[in-house]
């Protein structure tokens, strides 16, 4: 990305501009592509997950290309990319192979931050990161009327995160998802109990809405994505998949979902206390150090129990809103978690335990064998299908050229 982006700026140095906006906690530069030199701004950020890294960047690149090749879209907007938020982070998701159609191929090098070492989430769990504080800087100064942050899911569909809504947003998404033949995600476990305004268009509480009600899983209100509605701007959080599944977009009411939540719900209790075990095992055999992977999950083990909780029927939660009306795409979002929230952390457990030769051989073993097993039982239930990387990035430059156009209408 940083050497695409310096091969811009130096092509069309009358267009481009490529500088630094901050530093990373391991000393990377934050590189931010500035392409025009309209009054309103539009920003896109990749790289804020490191697991989805790649396809923001790719993303970027290949939005910048298109800017540059049509005069009329530069001249209207300034667009401001950020290559990647975190390139610590990144680093650690770099490796395996560069398009991973099998989900085996991605989970054996998975690397995704600990919740409070993310920056866009951090300032909502008491944190604030350098490259957290860079973005809000950044936002401060250019006042963005749109912006655009680059995410994708293994399993899924294609759907957006809104802090406001962007009119006709939602039809842009479905008409350019069945060209793309990719589903649309009618019921990701991220937005449950947000409102829809239209089909895989989710609106985002704000802050006010997540102090006086348990109605979100996340303190989404303090996040770096609500910044820009200080200048009367808008966060789109743009959602692309790996693979594709259709039960995502099934829209019909379940009759009876009891049992499948149930099964959901002892499914992750169990997985979590395996991980909890392997998680001290790792612990005792790495010592004391840095280890991201470890960190990333420790910061995992206080999701289970809290998860299968409110999903099992038998569970009471008082004061907590009870589970929306089950279809199959929202049962298929929970089934997602409970599978792909584990899988995530033996993953990374096994990873971790690489630098341990001998002492580490018959846990690494195990976790190397739990990540296969996992990994075919999510296929088996998701059943979801590789998505070329040439659509993944076209959807994903579609909605944000969607997005900027009807953001300026707004």
């Amino acid at each position: 990305m940083a050497t695409a982006a310096r091969e811009l700026a130096a092509r069309w140095p009358d267009r481009c501009r490529l500088r630094t906006i901050g530093t990373s906690r391991g000393g990377r530069p934050l590189q931010l592509l500035s392409i025009g030199t309209a009054p309103e701004q539009a920003l896109v950020v990749a790289g804020a997950h490191a697991n989805e890294s790649r396809l923001g960047g790719a993303s970027i690149v290949e939005l910048a290309q298109r800017v540059l090749a049509d005069p009329a879209q530069h001249a209207a907007v300034t667009w401001n990319y950020l290559l990647c938020l975190d390139p610590d982070g990144a680093q650690l998701a770099e490796s395996g192979p560069r398009e991973p159609s099998q989900p085996l191929d991605h989970f054996r090098h998975f690397y995704r931050q600990a919740p409070d070492e993310q920056p866009e989430w951090a300032p909502s769990v008491g944190r604030m990161l350098p490259e957290s504080r860079a973005l809000l800087d950044l936002i401060d100064e250019l006042r963005p009327f749109v912006q655009c942050s680059l995410h994708n899911s293994e399993m899924g569909g294609t759907f957006v995160q809104e802090t406001g809504d962007i009119p006709g947003l939602a039809e842009e998404i479905a008409k350019s998802a069945g060209e793309l033949g990719i589903p649309l995600d009618l019921g990701s476990y991220d937005a449950l109990y947000w409102p829809s305004p239209g089909p895989g268009v989710h609106l985002m509480p704000g802050v006010a809405e997540v102090e006086h009600s348990q109605a979100s899983s996340w303190a989404v209100g303090t996040t770096t994505w609500h910044a820009p509605n200080r200048y009367g701007g808008v966060t789109a959080i743009v959602e692309v998949p790996l693979w594709p599944t259709e039960r995502v977009a099934a829209a019909e009411p379940v009759a009876d979902p009891a049992p499948s939540l149930l099964a959901a719900a002892e499914q992750l209790r169990q997985r979590g206390r395996l991980i909890e075990e392997f998680h001290a095992t790792a612990a005792a055999l790495l010592g004391d150090g840095d280890w991201p992977l470890l960190r990333a999950v420790a910061g995992m083990l206080p999701v289970f129990r809290p998860l299968a909780d409110e999903w099992d029927p038998r569970v009471a939660q008082p004061g907590a809103p009870p589970l929306p009306p089950m279809t199959g795409a929202r049962l298929a979002g929970i089934e997602v978690w409970a599978h792909c929230v584990p899988l995530r952390a033996v993953a990374m457990l096994h990873r971790a335990l690489a630098p341990v030769r001998d002492e580490a051989a018959e846990p690494r073993g195990r976790l190397a064998g739990l990540v296969e097993a996992w990994c075919a039982e999510y296929q088996d239930c998701l059943r979801g299908s590789w998505l070329p990387v040439t659509r993944q990035v076209e959807q994903q430059v579609r909605i944000v050229q969607a997005a900027v156009r009807l953001a300026r209408r707004r």
